[in-house]
């Protein structure tokens, strides 16, 4: 059965959790599912009243580059802090940059300026439109 999340779910999921990170030896962190603003939804799926397993869907940002680079690079660094208090106002905790392999190397040294760092090795992300 799939149903909605409630607290009383957490102690059950953090035990699966950390049994698959054991089991597939990837650390990763166990969302923060307190934090309303960051998930659109969270099922869980129950057998015979027991929690299975949950499908967590969190909100992801995703940044663009459409611009004169150098007067983008001079405007981001004015208006920064306000950029981003208005993206956390709306629900984002964090921003992702899809890059062209052959841009891979310019814009590294870029997106690593405004605090971007690579995701982490090993993981291969993939993205469904809706």
């Amino acid at each position: 059965m799939l149903r909605p999340f409630t607290t009383a779910d957490l102690p059950a999921l953090r035990r699966l959790h950390a049994r698959q990170v054991a089991g597939l030896g990837v650390e990763y962190a166990f969302p923060d599912l307190g934090h309303d603003a960051r998930y659109y939804r969270v099922l869980v799926v129950e057998e015979r009243g027991e929690v299975r397993g949950a499908l967590v869907a969190h909100a992801t940002t995703e940044v663009y580059v459409i611009a004169d680079q150098p007067l983008l690079l001079r405007t981001l660094d004015r208006e920064r802090a306000a950029i981003e208090r208005e993206l956390c106002a709306a629900g984002a905790d964090e921003l992702h940059a899809f890059v062209p392999g052959a841009l891979a190397g310019t814009m590294d040294r870029w997106l690593q300026r405004f605090g971007f760092r690579r995701a982490a090795p090993g993981w291969t992300p993939y993205y469904r439109e809706l």
